[in-house]
């Protein structure tokens, strides 16, 4: 602690009741009466007048009255939280360093010593330790570790009364309390505090002890041997099996992942829950499964953007699923909502592209099936027409898909057709392409 002042009076030793009698004036100023002296006292502090308050009340830090002649409401313990107070301000008003420090050095010794005199319930521990917090975190730059001391004094809230301390602030102490032990690398004393509060928290604070513990474990083979007891233990626990998910996520246990991820989907039903389960199932290639999961992250979200994604990541999986009448409703929907996302088109001139590919499955292309391509090069034209964003994409695609539309043979001795003429694709081309039902023209 830095040296104390004694030119206001008083000595006081920070770590027990001891009084240096020198300096110390038991008695009140100017042949005051105690009562006369307190009333001076108490008025100027609620003037705000520091100076003079301090001036007749700190001989009560000295004498220590339990009770005062006059005043039946007098206690102690008021009047070391408005001396504290009073050093506090008039340290505020000082731009010497080392008299400001000498100011909040008396503070200092104030709260430790009421702390001792008053701190016998828990309820009067908790406050006198949350204040001396408080004013340590307030006044670090004065006061050696001062956010250390801080830290820690908000730690020990949660030993006595952790309800309390975990309402504080919103859970605002809680983070100072648990985050500086963590990023300390205090282990044994981030963890004890971690198994008091978690019992007792849900919402965004069990999350932030969730993502703390995380920190604190380290490594995912640790976070995995840590959560997995706990989720046997109680298998709603849904911060733990969030945990797990990411730490299965980080050792490429994609089985392992995939189960909590279901678990995680099952407890908190939300479109990021879904959506991962989709990308899971797809990236495996079971594409049923990743059609249940996008559909219902598509039940779970009012984001057009995400909307139209989902509508196309619909269409994909159900290409490969061969079902491209289902494909072909889904890039429509997209559609509807964005009528200029040239990823839309694109994916339509894939399903019609897959159309041709699965009629010619057990036989060679004929001229028919070459009318088909006259209707993706339509959509990979519209694309770039309605989104300039994706011109390249769509020019490196052209050329492979126009090199087999009809020949000039096809067009005018097979197919009987003149340039200009449109011409339907549907069952009265051929009756695997029915449900595509659209016209294009003969070029």
């Amino acid at each position: 602690m830095k040296q104390l002042i004694t030119l206001l009076g008083i000595l006081f030793v920070s770590s027990s009741l001891t009084q240096a009698q020198a300096n110390c004036q038991e008695t009140p100023p100017e042949g005051l009466s105690p009562i006369a002296a307190y009333s001076l006292f108490y008025e100027n502090f609620r003037q705000g007048d520091y100076d003079f308050a301090l001036k007749y009340g700190k001989w009560m830090a000295c004498a220590k009255p339990e009770k005062l002649e006059g005043n039946p409401q007098f206690k102690l313990e008021k009047q070391y939280e408005r001396l504290v107070t009073i050093y506090d301000e008039i340290a505020r008003t000082k731009e010497d360093p080392g008299v400001r420090s000498a100011h909040l050095d008396t503070a200092q010794t104030l709260l430790n010593e009421s702390l001792e005199l008053f701190g016998d319930s828990p309820e009067s521990r908790f406050d006198i330790i949350f204040d001396r917090g408080r004013f340590y975190q307030q006044n670090y730059d004065y006061i050696e570790d001062g956010l250390q001391k801080a830290y820690a004094d908000y730690a020990t809230l949660f030993e006595i009364n952790p309800e309390r301390a975990i309402d504080m602030g919103d859970g605002y102490y809680l983070r100072q309390a648990l985050g500086n032990l963590v990023d300390k690398g205090n282990k044994e004393k981030a963890q004890a505090l971690i198994d008091i509060v978690k019992p007792l928290v849900d919402g965004e604070k069990l999350e932030y002890i969730e993502e703390q513990q995380q920190e604190l474990l380290g490594s995912p083979e640790e976070q995995i041997a840590y959560f997995t007891p706990i989720v046997k233990e109680n298998p709603n626990d849904l911060a733990a099996w969030k945990a797990l998910e990411g730490a299965y996520e980080e050792t490429e246990n994609r089985q392992k992942r995939k189960e909590a991820l279901i678990k995680i989907n099952e407890l908190d039903p939300t479109y990021d829950s879904a959506h991962q389960l989709a990308e899971l199932a797809k990236g495996n290639a079971n594409y049923s499964e990743a059609a249940k999961y996008f559909n219902e992250a598509l039940d779970r979200t009012s984001s057009d953007q995400d909307k139209v994604q989902l509508y196309l990541d619909l269409a994909d999986v159900n290409i490969n699923l061969e079902k491209l009448s289902v494909a072909k409703g889904h890039v429509q929907n997209a559609l509807k909502i964005d009528p200029k996302n040239g990823n839309a088109y694109i994916k339509m001139s894939t399903i019609y592209g897959a159309a041709i590919t699965q009629c010619t499955s057990d036989r060679k292309l004929e001229a028919q099936d070459r009318v088909v391509y006259w209707l993706v090069v339509d959509y990979l034209n519209r694309a770039k027409k309605e989104d300039p964003s994706v011109a390249a994409t769509v020019n490196r695609q052209l050329p492979n898909y126009e090199a087999v539309t009809p020949t000039t043979e096809d067009k005018f001795f097979t197919l009987n057709l003149e340039n200009g003429q449109e011409i339907k694709v549907d069952g009265s081309l051929m009756p695997c392409y029915s449900w595509i039902n659209e016209s294009t023209t003969v070029r």
